[in-house]
């Protein structure tokens, strides 16, 4: 039996019923987002520690803090949602194994991703599949595990549900996902195969190719990937857009027969032609010709679809056919096809700043997503080192938070705005979390819950480089 389990029951008191204070002489029994039992007048309460403090000398200590109420217990001792009057002094102990998994239950919590220890006792931590219906933020800084923990989010959504995905995967750390390791369950080694991920890279990788059809992007994506501006290259841009009006393709549907074409045309043609042939564009490994595009690809339902947005060699390419499936989503959102977008590394996709007009582009679709897309089944989850490189509008539509380590009190600051229903405390202690540790709140779980996280069931797809050292003997 540990210390807190043996530690003395402290004393509470609720003005409203939906929060309570503590006391406790001579121990500090709890900490921030431990779960409790409090016990008032015949009644059983369930609760959680949202801050402790310690005052008082070292022999006459005394630890106090705040909490919320979470539910009432039946008699069955399961949570029951509702009203809870206030009280004038309850007794505060522990919540046991037990009660930590009936409170998941309750909420219908069923995805298992980790241990939770929400006091003296861990219970396996499970997420609410149903609270992927809202945006998600996932971060924590280089090391914390991270990319390790979106893979058992993804792979856990794959197993147990038949939520659509679509991966933007700009280090190729996914490409794996549809791989399931020796060791993986039974349940997961069967949902996951069969094709259940298909993988889309550049050329060269042997899987299926990532590609993009330039004649099907709207106009004004079209005119963004030829870094045309109406109003400095408006004799161009007038071209471009006449040639769309009249023709409604370019060409045979590549760059390389539209800089052909207008090498025969006017001025503003001519000039056109030029800039494509100057940018280099018509030899873009990301042009679809004969092959299926990633759109056409994901038009066809898969369960998951990864985009490697790796392995190009103009750092736009992997912009444009971001853009390009970001717009065909959004086209077809009135199918109501539910589909979590899952972006890694989303600061180069949804910038604080874009830094190019296909950013600008790529930012204000996923802003608009973010506004508007739950009604259609369209959710974001996203993932960053940094929430201060997210575009704000993007980062404050989101419901859902995983906050594993980090260390910059700016960026904590900006957390703690954006998702003001978690404790502060838990925030705060997050340039302490262990790699691997992850706090989750919001509609996913049933109250703020700090995780350890689980085994991956399927491989990574990339990983850090070591250090290499040598060996004892060249130590000297």
């Amino acid at each position: 039996m540990t210390a807190i389990q043996e530690a003395p029951a402290a004393e509470a008191v609720s003005l409203d019923g939906r929060t309570f204070t503590y006391v406790a002489e001579h121990t500090v029994p709890f900490r921030p987002g431990d779960v409790v039992v409090l016990r008032a007048a015949g009644a059983a309460l369930l609760g959680q520690v949202t801050s402790t403090a310690a005052s008082g000398s070292e022999r006459s200590a005394t630890a106090h803090g705040e909490g919320v109420v979470l539910a009432a217990l039946g008699d069955d001792g399961r949570p029951v949602r509702g009203d809870v009057p206030p009280f004038p002094v309850a007794t505060v102990a522990a919540a046991p194994v037990e009660v930590l998994e009936d409170l998941q239950r309750s909420v219908g919590a069923t995805l298992p991703v980790g241990v939770w220890r929400g006091g003296a006792a861990e219970a396996v931590a499970r997420l609410r599949a149903g609270g992927f219906n809202r945006h998600t933020f996932l971060c924590g800084q280089s090391g914390s595990g991270k990319t390790y923990a979106l893979g058992v989010l993804l792979e856990q959504l794959l197993v147990a549900t038949d939520l659509r995905m679509v991966v933007l995967d700009p280090n190729a750390d996914f490409v794996r996902l549809g791989e399931t390791r020796p060791d993986a369950s039974q349940e997961a080694t069967a949902r996951l195969g069969d094709g259940t991920v298909r993988v889309l890279r550049a050329e060269g990788t042997g899987s299926e190719p990532l590609r993009m059809r330039f004649a099907t992007m709207p106009a004004r994506a079209q005119a963004a990937v030829l870094r045309l501006d109406p109003v400095a290259d408006r004799g161009e841009y007038n071209r471009f857009l006449h040639m769309v009006a009249t023709v409604g393709t370019v060409g045979n549907g590549t760059v390389g027969e539209l800089a052909a074409a207008l090498r025969e045309g006017d001025a503003d043609g001519r000039a056109l032609g030029q800039r494509i042939e100057n940018l280099g564009m018509q030899d873009w490994q990301v042009w679809a010709r004969d092959q299926p595009s990633a759109a056409e690809v994901i038009a066809g339902h898969p369960r998951a679809t990864v985009l490697d947005l790796s392995g190009f060699s103009d750092p736009l390419e992997p912009l444009a056919v971001s853009l390009d499936v970001l717009e065909h989503l959004w086209t077809h959102r009135t199918e109501r096809v539910p589909t979590l977008v899952v972006i890694d590394e989303a600061h180069n996709l949804c910038a604080a700043e874009p830094t190019s007009a296909v950013q600008e582009l790529v930012t204000a679709r996923i802003i608009q997503i973010a506004a508007e897309g739950r009604k259609y089944g369209l959710w974001l989850l996203l993932s960053t080192q940094r929430p201060s490189k997210i575009h704000p509008q993007v980062l404050s539509q989101c419901d859902n938070l995983a906050l594993m380590r980090m260390n910059s009190r700016a960026d904590l600051a900006e957390l703690a705005t954006v998702f003001g229903f978690v404790p502060p405390a838990m925030l705060a202690a997050s340039p302490h979390y262990h790699q691997g540790e992850m706090l989750l709140a919001g509609a996913f779980v049933p109250a703020p819950t700090l995780v350890r996280v689980g085994p991956r069931q399927t491989f990574e797809g990339g990983s850090d480089v070591p250090v290499p050292v040598r060996g004892p003997a060249h130590h000297g």
